[in-house]
């Protein structure tokens, strides 16, 4: 129990990262030579799949916790990174240094998306020692584009940047056949390098089109992927006719419902789909304390507060019970009492309400549903005789 979104993680921690901020991007030309010393590093860029070099592509590299002469370290870093463009043969700068460093050590990574703010993943098993190499995945950039390709040699993704802080999920597994292979690199890579182009069509249309275009050849799962993409992308404008219309593709994965109804239900779009989508999941789920939850959100939403009331406590009581050790459960746990305060709130019961909102923040102080809530409700809690967090009810 790691998030509401159940996604095929190698690891929870590669769930959801927030993008941080990175700086301007000057692309270091491959004639380039920065470092002193008798050891002079070079590498090539390859495709995982193929191996062939990648000419004329952006890449980051660095070895972590290394100064490198000519390359001062940003602010709270500790080591130079560079954001280059290789040569014809795929090479990268080159770099010289008192002592080798072989190239598992180093941090190389082709780059997708446009932007100053950046992040990447490194894939490895379950012990967390090995890189899973050559091994396929799907990041998925809110709000923005998808990326989708293979591990390489050190098991490191693709750098996605993007120009505003964003939150990026991982999931593994998913790619299949050549078809796959071939629209990641060809349409997927146009798109997500293109995103925040102000010229191009905007996302959902592109990649409606790449959906049409390429549907019949690309597998079941990618194909579960750009659907997904293209509801995220509607539900984020509260674009209730194109809702309608990516629900009607069908192709939600199993592992996604709950998200997605959990989605349109925040939005007020299809609530009574997403409340479908939601049972789906608890049919198979009956405990899933985050699926409890989007229930009882739904329910408010369609108007069934004291119902809602009830799937709510459900879930605050496994989140209680989870939240001691696991930091995701205390914000689940947060949210959980937020919406259970809203609910109250609405059917008058004012004191009830503030006791569940001062619990929340007792538990998760900065909680953001928390903050918007209160903010949204005009409610102060712990001012103007409101009970303050952590105070008993009477």
């Amino acid at each position: 129990m790691t998030s509401r979104l159940l996604a095929t993680l190698v690891a929870a921690a590669l769930g959801c990262a927030a993008l941080p901020a990175a700086h301007a991007r000057t692309y270091v030309a491959p004639t380039a030579s920065f470092g002193k010393g008798a050891y002079v590093h070079q590498f090539v860029l390859r495709d995982p799949v193929t191996h062939q070099p990648l000419p004329n592509a952006r890449y980051r590299l660095f070895l972590p916790g290394q100064v490198i002469a000519g390359l001062p370290v940003k602010p709270d870093q500790h080591d130079s990174v560079i954001f280059g463009t290789t040569d014809a043969a795929g090479r990268t700068v080159k770099i010289r240094l008192p002592k080798s460093h072989p190239q598992k050590q180093w941090v190389f990574n082709p780059i997708i998306g446009e932007g100053d703010m950046g992040e990447s993943f490194r894939l490895e098993d379950s012990s967390g020692k090995e890189p899973l190499r050559g091994f396929p995945y799907v990041l998925d950039v809110d709000r923005e584009y998808l990326a989708c390709g293979y591990s390489d040699a050190n098991g490191y993704s693709y750098y996605a940047q993007s120009r505003t802080p964003r939150n990026i999920n991982l999931y593994t597994g998913i790619l299949a056949g050549s078809a796959d292979t071939d629209w990641c690199a060809g349409p997927g890579a146009a798109i997500a390098n293109s995103a925040s182009d102000p010229g191009a069509p905007d996302l959902y249309t592109q990649y409606l089109g790449s959906l049409v275009a390429n549907g019949d050849r690309i597998s079941t799962e990618l194909r579960q992927q750009i659907v997904t993409k293209l509801l995220a992308l509607a539900i984020a404008d509260r674009d209730a006719g194109r809702v309608a219309a990516v629900l009607d593709l069908g192709d939600i994965p199993d592992e996604r419902r709950n998200d997605i109804g959990y989605r349109l239900a925040d939005a007020g779009i299809a609530v009574d789909r997403g409340l479908a989508m939601i049972d789906a999941h608890l049919a198979q789920s009956p405990e899933d304390a985050y699926a409890l939850d989007s229930k009882g959100w739904a329910l408010y939403r369609l108007g069934h507060n004291d119902e809602a009331l009830t799937w709510f406590d459900r879930s605050i009581a496994i989140f209680a019970k989870n939240s001691d050790d696991d930091s995701d459960a205390r914000e689940a746990y947060a949210t959980g009492l937020t919406h259970k305060g809203e609910v109250l709130w609405k059917l008058g019961r004012q004191d009830e309400a503030r006791n569940a909102f001062a619990q929340a923040a007792k538990i998760q102080p900065k909680n953001a549903e928390l903050k918007e809530t209160l903010k949204r409700l005009e409610i102060q809690v712990g001012q103007d005789g409101a009970k303050a967090p952590g105070t008993a009810s009477e």
